[in-house]
């Protein structure tokens, strides 16, 4: 046997023996071979990912010699794997993975990271690595496959622009991506947008790009976009921005939205009704944008900041008489300030109807719907009636159920009346009405007219009880009426024997009778007086009794009857001098009228000396009646009835002075 076959034999022996110790611990050894790294990463295609990684092995006596590292990617489909990484320079990678797969980590140090740059979807899958030092010591780590997941890019560049772009002034803007690896292939920058007809030269580098513009009043708004592209991975991503260019204010004004009315004006009137529902938009164009307010009545009841909107709008949700007036709208802008305004109308059927009275003594009284007013016989009287309505009012006066032709329109909403020398005819309800298309209100107030006492003719007869004399007396508030006897006052319904006094009231008329019973032998003076708050007005009867002997009415019949044709004679001569001197002063304007309104005693009284009751007619009316007469007193002279002489009998006629 010769050496070389002992050697063979021996070499054989060696691996059969090593194999068997091999064997007996493969599982403990497997267990030593572990990675650390992450088995699942995620990156956008055209992008870089670095994969950290680091690989333990068990002690061997062959710990010598150069380890290497390989990445695999597995192809499922047909249970193959590609070599895409590797520090074995002999071994040749896969075409697609050239230039873009590193085993950047050391292997010698344990270090197995992974970097792959420009990123494409394809490279999607499930890649492990494989270690090998010798020819004995090789392993791949198949429990610690990494998971590799490319998503479409999102990431886009930025833009930035140095505020509001002024037209005619040149600026730069730029477009960077920070976020691109400095390890794969640089992206391309291109500029797009209607402003490029004012393209400057731009300085460009991998990572950014600049444009110097020079923008124009018209490019505000307009696109304007920076795109990259990957051209290692085929893709390319973009962003766009309008331009934000400044310009003064235009289309400014006020428009209306509400109750289906709409438009845009510097200046107008706007009516609406009453309870609906409003919104005013104030608008203004410019940039940078104005600060808008809103003012009614000169007073700002609304204001914003600067709105890229433009539109301040002012909610007016349901209209009241207050609501009306002049809205402004304030566009204020770095450049000036300018205004709109708008005057609305509320319209709405008449309301708060009022009425105030001036009268003589110039104190107004503002009165309510059927409030009472109190007046004096002669005063002047001013009333005026106010109604709130949009439009105004038409507006008129009525006195019961007539209209009164001397209503006058002093202004819109306000209508007065005017009474001179108010008389008691003038006395009773006045209604003062406004009307409009949306509605009426009406108010109304009585007039009460109050005058002093006004005593009428009293009248005395004989009757069987006695002496009947009777007074009438009229006034506003009705009067009180008394007798009086003498000094004396005579009550009323009183149980004198000899003096009795009956009254009645209805309305503003008192009326009083006296009966003066059996004899009375002294001068006797009656009088009917009157009151009530405004004054006092009376009317005295003077009776003179006759105290000649009896030897009087022996007086022959004829003496007396010549005395009386006398008496007569000369009361005609009287009273055709008087009617010729009334004559003479109505002819010539000089006949006065005599007020007797007060404390002032009647001119003439009437008195019936007949055994029976004559009838007294009634008063006249106080508003018709005439103005008394000059102020007169009669004393009347009668006999007393002879008992003795029943046969005697003298007759009175009734006699006025």
């Amino acid at each position: 046997m010769t050496i070389s076959t002992i050697i063979i034999i021996s070499i054989v022996i060696s691996c059969w023996v090593l194999y068997l110790f091999l064997s007996a611990g493969s599982e403990s050894r497997e267990d030593a071979y572990r990675l650390q790294v992450s088995l699942s990463e995620t990156v956008q295609e055209g992008l870089c990912i670095y994969i950290p990684c680091t690989f333990f092995y068990p002690d061997s006596w062959s710990s010598s010699g150069t380890i290497y590292g390989y990445w695999f990617k597995k192809r499922l489909m047909y249970s193959e794997r590609v070599l895409v990484a590797t520090n074995n320079k002999n071994h040749e990678v896969e075409k697609e993975a050239v230039g873009r797969f590193h085993l950047v980590g050391d292997p010698m140090e344990d270090n197995c990271s992974l970097s792959i740059t420009d990123v494409q979807r394809k490279d999607s899958g499930q890649y492990f690595f494989r270690m090998e030092r010798g020819w004995m010591e090789k392993f791949s780590y198949l429990k610690y496959q990494v998971n590799l997941n490319v998503r479409v890019l999102t990431q886009k560049p930025d833009i930035f622009i140095p505020g509001i772009l002024e037209p005619g002034h040149s600026v730069t803007l730029m477009c960077a991506a920070p976020w691109v690896c400095r390890e794969g292939t640089p992206p391309t920058f291109s500029w797009t947008g209607a402003a490029l007809s004012n393209l400057e030269p731009s300085q460009r580098t991998p990572y950014f790009s600049e444009l110097t513009l020079t923008p124009r009043p018209q490019d505000h708004g307009t696109s304007l976009t920076c795109r990259m592209t990957f051209p290692g991975a085929g893709v390319r991503t973009e962003t766009t921005v309008p331009l934000n260019v400044s310009y003064p204010l235009r289309n400014f004004g006020i428009s209306v939205d509400g109750e289906n009315r709409r438009g845009l004006a510097i200046s107008s009137n706007l009516s609406i009704p009453k309870d609906k529902s409003l919104r005013l938009l104030c608008q203004a164009d410019s940039n940078p944008p104005a600060i808008l307010s809103w003012a009614h009545r000169g007073q700002v009841v609304l204001s914003s900041w600067p709105s890229d909107t433009g539109i301040l709008v002012l909610q007016l949700p349901q209209l009241r008489a207050k609501d009306e007036g002049e809205y402004s709208c304030q566009a204020q802008y770095r450049m000036g300030t300018q205004h709109a305004s708008l005057n609305l109308s509320v319209l709405y059927a008449p309301e708060n109807l009022k009425v105030s009275a001036l009268g003589s003594n110039r104190r107004v009284a503002m009165l309510g719907n059927a409030s009472s007013l109190v007046v004096l016989v002669g005063e002047s009287l001013q009333l005026e009636c106010v109604a709130d309505s949009s439009p105004p009012a038409y507006m008129n006066w009525a006195k019961g159920s007539q209209p009164l032709n001397s209503s006058l329109l002093s202004s819109p909403g306000i209508l007065g009346l005017e009474l001179f020398h108010v008389q008691p005819e003038d006395g009773g309800e006045y209604t003062c009405q406004a009307q409009n298309q949306w509605g009426i209100q009406h108010i109304s107030l009585n007039l009460a007219v109050q005058y002093p006492p006004r005593l009428f003719d009293p009248f005395c007869s004989w009757a069987n009880e006695g002496l009947l004399c009777s007074c009438s007396i009229q006034a506003e508030p009705t009067p009180s009426l008394i007798w009086w006897v003498g000094e004396r006052i005579v009550e009323d319904n009183g149980n004198n024997d000899l003096l009795q006094v009956r009254s009645t009231t209805s309305g503003a008329w008192t009326n009083s009778s006296l009966i003066l019973r059996e004899k009375w032998d002294l001068d006797l003076r009656l009088r009917c007086e009157g009151r009530n708050p405004h004054g006092t007005d009376s009317l005295v009867v003077l009776m003179v009794s006759d105290r000649a002997s009896a030897a009087g009415l022996e007086f022959s019949k004829g003496a007396l009857l010549g005395a009386g044709i006398m008496a007569l004679l000369l009361l005609c001569l009287m009273l055709a001098y008087k009617k010729f001197l009334r004559k003479k002063q109505l002819e010539t304007g000089e006949l006065g009228i005599t007020d007797s309104q007060s404390n002032v005693e009647v001119d003439y009284v009437n008195v019936d000396m007949n055994n029976g009751r004559v009838l007294r007619p009634p008063p006249p009316d106080p508003v018709t009646q005439a103005p008394p007469e000059e102020l007169h007193y009669a004393s009347l002279h009668f006999r007393r009835p002879n008992p003795k002489s029943q046969e005697a009998y003298t007759e009175y006629s009734e006699i006025k002075f």
